[in-house]
């Protein structure tokens, strides 16, 4: 009886503990209930959030720009089956500011639609696909 009173008191006690450490999250039900509805969060919670960023005694580390190649530039690769003229123009501006030169290498044929609509459908390469592989070495 002692060991069973026990163990109901310890596991009562753990569970007020736990509900009460869950309870002081700080976002009430109604911000929760708004981000569910709308995906943002409050207007007044944005700005408690961000004044508590503000206060905040570490600094969170500056964004990284997003990299290029942006949207436009992808739209017209897709499209065109090239870079754009200006991400060739930086593109060429950057391999001649190297200051070590690539080798060139061995430019390989480009696969067709059909070996790699092969490789989506069955997760290897087709069997003419797996000679040529197999014959380069690779």
């Amino acid at each position: 009886m002692k060991t069973l009173l026990r163990s109901v008191v310890l596991t009562s006690s753990l569970a007020l503990v736990a509900s009460g450490l869950m309870a002081q999250s700080g976002i009430s039900e109604f911000d929760q209930r708004y981000k569910a509805k709308y995906g943002i969060y409050s207007p007044q919670t944005e700005a408690r959030l961000r004044a508590e960023r503000a206060n905040s005694a570490s600094r969170e580390e500056a964004s990284v720009p997003p990299a290029r190649p942006n949207w436009i530039e992808q739209y017209y690769k897709a499209k065109y089956g090239r870079n754009t003229p200006a991400e060739e123009a930086r593109l060429k501006a950057e391999r001649d500011s190297s200051a070590s030169r690539e080798e060139p290498t061995q430019i390989e044929p480009a696969k067709s639609w059909i070996d790699q609509w092969y490789k989506a459908k069955f997760g290897r390469y087709s069997p003419p696909e797996e000679a040529r592989l197999k014959a380069a070495g690779k």
